[in-house]
Order: C-alpha cells, then sequence, then structure tokens
C-alpha cells in the first residue's frame, strides 16, 4: 500500500489504547490504598482514567486524607507494582492494536506513542514491538503540561515534521481525547473502561479491530474536507 495523501501521521496513547493497563492500574490502587489504611473504589479509579499520574497521586492522597504523603511517591509506588505486573504476565495489548500498528506502516504512516505514563513503562512496551514501529515516544515525565492540555501532542506531531491536522490520535479517554482534539488532530475515541463523549472532529470505534490505515485515512479526509 502506498503512503495515504492526507494522513500524516497516527499518535498513539498508550494506557487503555495500546495496551490493556487499565485494570493493572487499578489493582495498583486497591493494593496501595489498602496498605495505607484508605478505601477505594471503582468510582475513585475511573476519575483517573487519563490522567496524568502527578494529578492521580494527589487525586488519591486528597480521597483517603494522607497528606503526609506526596503525589510523586504515590506514582512511584504504582508505577512500581504496574512494572511488576508486566514481568509477571503476557505483555496485555489491546485487540488489533498491532494489526493497525502493521496497516500503518505498510501504508507508510509514521506513527508516535503519547502517553501520561513515564518513560520506564514506555520502554517496556517498546522493547516488546519491532524496532522504529513508533518513529517518536513522548512521555509523561517529558512534558510540562500534560494531557488535557495539547502540548504531548503537539510535541510528537512537531517530532515528527507534521501538522496536527493532518494526524489522527487514537485515544481511550475523555482526557486524552480532549488534548487530541485541542492540538487539532480528528480523534479516533476507542472507549476500554470510560465512555468518550461526541465532540467535533472526533470519531468512534467500539474496536482497533475495526480499523486499518485506509479507512482511518477516509475519516481525516472527511473530517478536514468539512471543516
Amino acid at each position: 500500500m502506498t503512503k495515504t495523501s492526507t494522513l500524516a501521521a497516527a499518535l498513539w496513547d498508550f494506557d487503555g489504547t495500546l495496551v490493556d493497563t487499565e485494570p493493572l492500574w487499578v489493582q495498583a490502587e486497591y493494593d496501595l490504598i489498602e496498605g495505607l489504611g484508605g478505601s477505594w473504589s471503582d468510582e475513585h479509579a475511573d476519575q483517573l482514567v487519563g490522567n496524568s499520574l502527578l494529578d492521580s497521586g494527589s487525586y488519591i492522597l486528597n480521597a483517603i486524607g494522607r497528606h503526609d504523603l506526596s503525589p510523586a511517591w504515590v506514582v512511584d509506588e504504582l508505577i512500581l507494582r504496574v512494572m511488576e505486573a508486566f514481568r509477571s504476565r503476557p505483555f496485555p495489548w489491546r485487540a488489533g492494536a498491532r494489526e493497525l500498528l502493521a496497516s500503518f506502516q505498510q501504508a507508510g504512516v509514521p506513527c508516535a506513542l503519547v502517553s501520561a505514563s513515564y518513560r520506564v513503562m514506555l520502554d517496556a512496551a517498546l522493547s516488546q514491538l519491532p524496532s522504529g514501529t513508533f518513529a517518536v515516544s513522548v512521555a509523561g515525565d517529558e512534558v510540562r503540561n500534560g494531557k488535557p492540555h495539547p502540548e504531548p501532542y503537539e510535541i510528537a506531531a512537531a517530532a515528527l515534521g507534521v501538522d496536527t491536522r493532518d494526524c489522527v490520535v487514537l485515544e481511550d479517554s475523555v482526557t486524552g481525547a480532549r488534548s487530541g482534539n485541542a492540538a487539532g488532530a480528528l480523534v479516533i475515541a476507542v472507549p476500554s473502561r470510560i465512555s468518550i463523549p461526541a465532540a467535533p472532529r472526533r470519531r468512534h470505534a467500539a474496536s482497533l479491530t475495526e480499523l486499518d490505515a485506509s479507512a482511518v485515512a477516509q475519516w481525516l479526509e472527511h473530517a478536514n474536507a468539512v471543516a
């Protein structure tokens, strides 16, 4: 397949989009908070989906009234637990993720990985993929303003040398979708844990298995034609 004329790049979220990590994060939250003597709920966990890790750490400490601890400490503890889960079981790719990556590669569409998760976690995922699958990766501990700010996706597009309006963003969270839209990209929402509302320059797919490079390019062409 030759490179699409409109689709300049595909910018991927990590947690819940490329890899089904949300259950791992939620279990890590329950384990940590139980150890701190607090109580947690799925409703609380849903509030953290897509947030920057430091914001999530602050939310947890406020929810359980442990102001003697720092958000950075909470983040370190959660990452330790999720990384241990990575090492102890098969890598939990979202259905259709690797096939869609291969479709983009065949079409000559570069991909970037753009995440609120920290570099150590992105590198763990990248090590499981063929070299060059992602031309660029942007981690949550490498940006000044995390999602829903557009900065992470703007940085990725700039590193690829493309205009964000010629990019698609693949996201599973409201926070991430807002970030991609704020950057000017077409967001393809593929929810994993929470629903994502409709918005301008936003399309929905029930699964990555529904998508290939050609279909994504057509969606972008249509979105840019009506803008």
